[in-house]
């Protein structure tokens, strides 16, 4: 392949992820990949490559003018075409896969964690000190690997949002009210959940969201001691813009 045909095709496709990224992130979709506290940096590589594809075109440009002044073709050859599928593949993807959150069936590969130390930067005072209808999942399973006398958490009421997951381990008259929960990337990602008591559980759908509203207990899971919504009310809500919770 000529030269100039194959550093078009490499700035297209610059140009083509650059246009992609940042379709995500004017979306809201990128979180749906990565981190939100990545995404500044994500929208500098937006930039970056907008830059360099620029630059590419304006390269070929004034090679064009060259050779038109000194009246000659192009015959020198770049690296084999194939080298282009590395950045065309990943772009593909991204295009035709459509962009949506994990759900239940990545637990099947990821499994699910009742697990949710404090991490550096976390403030146990503060997670204490919060409204306990403002905590959420991730926060409910923090003050519970925090805090060995979970007790002091009993008869508190909850208020969280998540989606629907049957587990085995839980009675007939139990679920999961879930999130997934992200570091880096989506894939990192891993499921976090409060065991739900609701007479009414049979009725609900896999992945559905509800809204958890309640008293808070605990229940024994595979040896661990997580909290437990003895639920006053599971109401039906939209997924949120943003499904995931961040540590």
């Amino acid at each position: 392949m000529p030269k100039r045909l194959y550093r078009s095709f490499q700035a297209l496709l610059l140009l083509g992820m650059s246009i992609f990224l940042g379709s995500k992130a004017a979306s809201g979709q990128l979180t749906f990949y990565i981190n939100q506290r990545f995404v500044p940096l994500t929208i500098f590589g937006v930039v970056f490559l907008a830059l360099l594809a620029q630059t590419i075109f304006t390269e070929i440009k004034r090679a064009r003018q060259r050779d038109d002044e000194h009246d000659h073709d192009d015959h020198d050859h770049a690296p084999v075409a194939s080298n282009l599928w590395f950045m065309l593949v990943p772009l593909l993807i991204g295009v035709l896969i459509p962009a949506r959150p994990l759900d239940s069936s990545a637990l099947s590969t990821k499994g699910f964690n009742t697990s949710a130390p404090l991490v550096s930067g976390d403030s146990s005072a503060q997670l204490f000190e919060t409204d306990s209808e403002e905590r959420n999942i991730l926060d409910w399973l923090k003050l519970f690997n925090y805090d060995r006398d979970v007790s002091k958490f009993y008869g508190q009421k909850a208020s969280v949002i998540g989606f629907v997951y049957f587990d085995e381990a839980l009675g007939e008259k139990q679920f999961l009210v879930s999130r997934f929960v992200i570091s880096c990337c989506s894939a990192d990602a891993y499921a976090l959940g409060m065991a739900v008591n609701w007479d009414e559980a049979a009725a609900l759908e896999q992945d559905s969201w509800v809204l958890v509203k309640g008293t808070v207990n605990s229940v024994t899971l595979d040896g661990v001691v997580v909290p437990l919504i003895e639920a006053e009310s599971v109401q039906a809500v939209p997924a949120p813009e943003q499904p995931y919770l961040f540590p």
